[in-house]
């Protein structure tokens, strides 16, 4: 039989070179960011962002905020997405890949040779984001803020057996972030406030590897490789509201990046290898920018906007590093994202407000031939609805409403991860290529309750 060790370090190589990309995309928001963290904020696309939410879940988008909610404030809410994704499309060993050139002793296939598969395969998920947020006003000047939330997420699954197994099966990231923060009056008509995060990040991944044959027969001796991963990370945020007149609101808020350190067990097993190692890799999650303004016109109608900015320049690549001294790099050369929205507000009565919103998120994505089939994203519409009904003037209710149009995403030749301890030339790129595109959409329906209690 051909040489274990051989064998072995490159399926493990292999399936730990995805675990960054636990972090991959959802087509719920840019990347794997998700701004689902306010139930009235939807009704306006968010564009209400960093100027001031009316309900506890504002201090998610600027703690500063805050100063508009007396006495004490709490919000719970749940956000259900229903995305619904198809892809088509086919694979080959990469042509890239010279050592792909002649099939190796293995039999890991020749360059340009197709790989066996399901040519088409669904993404369908339905997911709930849930938050919760709660305000205490200590004086005329102060106030307190604790919120819970997921700002980061994933959930995709392809079949077993489809052409892209060997770039992902499974992708599954949990964030729980815990962010306490102070609001202070720094004048008539100026807030400024801060906060510290703790996040706790929790992940799994699975593929397959590419072993091959001694007599040449690729994609037979396929094995799984299975990641799990956690960590805590920790960073800040800091927001200025200001307030030139009872009509008119201006927000700024930035939020720190958060640096993990994820350490996972990944375990090979299939016909030849069967293995376990410790590996670990280094992730930073981007920080962002809002500007947000508002303007009622009168009693009845307002309007608000709001633009924000997102540093996911900050992965380039995704290097893992395993126990055995290998390591793995995965190229995404992510560029920096905007999102831009604008939104209405009409007041019908003292219980019933009405929203619509429409906006616009940009993916970080360069190029076809660099998104991964665990981040399928891409350009997406925003077009929102949503109400709030007062109860009573101390207990009121949300609803909204969000359908996303997204940029169908393709794939144009993707490489599979590859491993620069191997010699030259297999360690330039990744056996495999994908190639194919999605048609994608998503639905959000969302529901929260808001509770004043002093």
């Amino acid at each position: 039989m051909a040489n274990d060790r051989t064998v072995s370090h490159r399926l493990s190589t292999c399936g730990i070179a995805g675990l960054l990309a636990l972090s991959g995309s959802s087509v719920f928001a840019s990347s794997f960011a998700l701004i689902e963290q306010s139930v009235s904020g939807m009704g306006s696309a968010y564009a209400i962002g960093s100027a001031g939410i009316d309900d506890a879940s504002t201090i998610f988008f600027n703690p500063a905020t805050m100063s508009r909610l007396p006495g004490s404030n709490l919000t719970g809410g749940l956000q259900i997405i229903n995305s619904r994704t198809d892809f088509k499309g086919s694979a080959e060993y990469n042509p890239d890949n010279a050592a792909n050139a002649t099939p190796p002793p293995l039999g890991f296939g020749t360059a340009g040779d197709p790989i066996s598969g399901d040519t088409k395969d669904s993404l369908d998920l339905t997911a709930a984001v849930p938050m919760g947020a709660i305000s205490h006003q200590l004086n005329d000047r102060t106030w307190l803020g604790f919120t819970v939330n997921a700002p980061f997420g994933l959930e995709t699954e392809y079949d077993d057996d489809w052409v892209g197994r060997y770039h992902a099966i499974k992708s599954e990231l949990l964030t729980f972030n815990f962010n306490p923060t102070a609001a202070f009056k720094i004048g008539e008509h100026a807030t400024f406030g801060v906060g510290v995060s703790a996040m706790y990040a929790d992940g799994e991944l699975t593929n397959a590897v590419d072993a091959g044959l001694p007599v040449g027969a690729p994609g037979l001796a396929d094995h799984l490789a299975k990641l799990t991963g956690d960590d805590w990370g920790f960073g800040y945020n800091f927001g200025f509201m200001l307030e030139p007149s009872d009509n008119t609101r201006l927000g700024l808020h930035y939020r720190s990046k958060v640096e993990l350190k994820l350490e996972g067990d990944v375990k090979v097993s299939g016909p030849i290898v069967n293995s376990k190692q410790d590996g670990e890799l280094a992730i930073t999650l981007p920080d962002n920018l809002s500007i947000s303004g508002y303007h009622a016109f009168n009693s009845k109608w307002a309007i608000m906007a709001d633009y924000t900015w997102t540093q996911w320049s900050r992965i380039k690549s995704l290097d893992t590093k395993l126990e055995d001294g290998s390591q793995s790099i995965s190229k995404w050369n992510y560029d920096d994202s905007s999102r831009y929205a604008i939104g209405t507000e009409y007041t019908h009565s003292n219980k019933w407000k009405y929203r619509a919103g429409l906006a616009l998120d940009q993916t970080p994505v360069p190029h076809d031939s660099e998104r991964s089939p665990r981040v399928p994203d891409a350009d997406r519409t925003w077009l929102t609805f949503g109400l709030t009904y007062s109860h009573t003037p101390n207990l009121s209710f949300d609803f909204g409403y969000a359908h996303l149009f997204v940029d169908d995403p393709e794939l144009d030749g993707v490489s599979d991860n590859n491993d620069p301890t191997l010699p030259f030339p297999a360690g330039l790129t990744g056996f495999h290529s994908v190639s194919g595109k999605y048609d994608a959409a998503v639905d959000i329906l969302s529901a929260q309750i808001n509770w004043r209690f002093r």
